[in-house]
This record gives structure tokens, sequence and C-alpha cells, in this order.
């Protein structure tokens, strides 16, 4: 049983039991228990035993796991099974009883500084000197998902010469910010006055079909967060419990400290309002175009 958030550990741990066989997979919010266990009873024409998979464990109910618990009291022996899962209780039937006869690992995603030394560490094992503030970059640029920062420090091992290391202009030119990446990018440069690179950063968001509606509800998302952080830390709230009390990754808790510095309350509350017109606006408020009047609030919000 592999549990937690990390699914590139998962999809790698899933590779290496494998040993080569076919794999038959089953996703519990689409197949029945009893389908698990006819396959797992089944043998395979190379007997070499079945590899079942089943993903999104948590979608079965206590009663669904429970014809799980059952097979495991007489499980075949030829046959693997690997569940993947979430999160479990601990006092749940199922996840005792693969303690009992098989393992439980816990896969939960490196945040923060250790993903940015995990994404240094993968690069070199491809062969590509990735420098630790180059890697943060990267992360930020990924919006801390590992499973995207994997596929982008693949490419940049493709694309940087073998004799240097990797770079911001290499990382920008190969990894396209995601919405939430670029929305801090945004609320950054409107924080330091850059007009004209918030334009620049809203249009490629157009560009790149990202519903202007989302567009806004992001930034309001973001100014929101924002108010709440300075709010939290003006009472004493320890920086380290921001993550938990906002509900959101460390990484993002230090970005909204730097915004926080740099962009005072009443500047926040009045880009909040334009948002919140924004936002109206796109509901059927205006007859402009969706497009002009993100371009008209961001042009607002720069001054």
């Amino acid at each position: 049983m592999l549990l937690g958030d990390d699914e590139e550990r998962k999809a790698r741990s899933v590779e290496k039991l494998r040993r080569g066989r076919l794999i038959e997979a089953y996703d519990a919010s689409e197949a029945s228990p009893e389908e698990v266990v006819s396959a797992c009873n089944s043998y395979s024409l190379f007997g070499n035993g079945a590899f079942v998979l089943v993903r999104n464990l948590d979608a079965w109910d206590a009663a669904r796991k429970a014809v799980i618990v059952d097979y495991l009291k007489d499980p075949t022996s030829e046959t693997d099974l690997v569940m993947l899962g979430g999160k479990l209780g601990a006092r749940e039937k199922l996840l005792t009883k693969v303690k009992e006869v098989g393992e439980v690992h816990n896969l939960e995603q490196p945040t923060g500084r250790a993903l940015v030394r995990w994404a240094a560490g993968y690069a070199k094992k491809l062969g590509l000197a990735l420098p630790e503030d180059v890697a943060a970059f990267l992360v930020e640029r990924c919006s801390g998902d590992k499973n995207r920062a994997v596929r982008e420090i693949q490419k940049l091992a493709l694309y940087v010469p073998d004799d240097a290391p990797a770079n911001t202009r290499d990382v920008e030119a190969l990894c396209p910010p995601d919405l939430q990446s670029n929305i801090f990018a945004f609320v950054d440069s409107l924080a330091v006055g850059e007009k004209g690179r918030a334009v620049r950063l809203l249009e490629e968001l157009l560009v790149t079909g990202e519903p202007p509606l989302r567009i806004a509800y992001m930034i309001r998302r973001q100014f929101q967060l924002l108010a709440r952080s300075r709010a939290l830390l003006g009472r004493g709230v320890p920086a380290g419990e921001l993550a938990r009390e906002l509900k959101v990754p460390p990484f993002v808790v230090r970005k909204l400290e730097q915004q926080g510095r740099l962009l005072d309350e009443g500047e926040a509350e009045r880009a909040l309002e334009r948002i919140l017109d924004l936002e109206r606006g796109l509901k059927g408020g205006k007859e402009l175009t969706d497009e002009l009047q993100v371009e008209l609030a961001v042009q607002a919000l720069g001054r």
C-alpha cells in the first residue's frame, strides 16, 4: 500500500515492483473490489504471477474495503497487489491487515527547501548541474508541483550543454509558468510598480487560453491570502504556522511574506476592490469583451 501525495515516487515504486510484468490496473472510483479480487486470483499465462494495481483507494467505503480485507486473509501467493491512496485512518481495518501481510509506505511530496534540494539532486542524476537558486526558480515556476518539475528538469537536461550549468534564462526559455506562478509574478510586478511587466504577464495567460474569469479569481485569491497573512503576522502568528492556517504550501507563505513587505494595506485593499469589480463585469455586468475588461483592470491595478 502506497499512501501520500508524492505521485512521482508512487509511479517509480510501481515500476520497480512490477519487474516488467503487465499491469492489471483498476480505479477504485470505477471498479468494484470483487473485480480486483478476481484479478488477484487469476494466473498469468507466463506463470510469474499477476500484478494488480488499484488507484484512488480512498474512493472505496468501509464495506468495499472489507472485501479486500477478506481476500488478504488468504491471498494468492504468486500475486502482487499494490494499492495507491491518499490517507487512511489509523484504525481502518484494511490498513491494519496490509501491515500484517504486506507493507505500507507513506510517500509525502517534499515542499519548500526540501523540494528545491530534491530538484537539484534529481537533475544531477540526469547529468545536469542545477544550482540551488535556479532550482528554486524552477520549483516556483512549477508552483511546487513535483511531477511537473520532473518533466521540466528532463527537458533542461536535454537542452543545456554538457559543460554548463542551467541558469534562470534556460528555465524561462523551456519552462512556461503555470497560472499560479504567473499570478505570483503579476502581484510581484504590481508591488514594485512594474505595470508593463504586469500587463505582459496577463497577456501571456490570455494567449495560452486561460479563461478571464479564472484569472480574475486567482488574482482575487492571491490578494485575499495576502491580506490574511498580513493580519495573522500582525497578531504574532509565527511564520512557520502560516502555511497551516492558510492551507497553502510553505513556498506560498514565503511569497506572501515578501509581497506583504512591498504592498501596503491600502494598496492591497484597492487592488482587491478592482478585482471584485472585474469579476462582476465578467459575470455579465458590462458589455465589453472579457479580454478587454481584464486588460483595463490590469492597467488600473498598475497605477
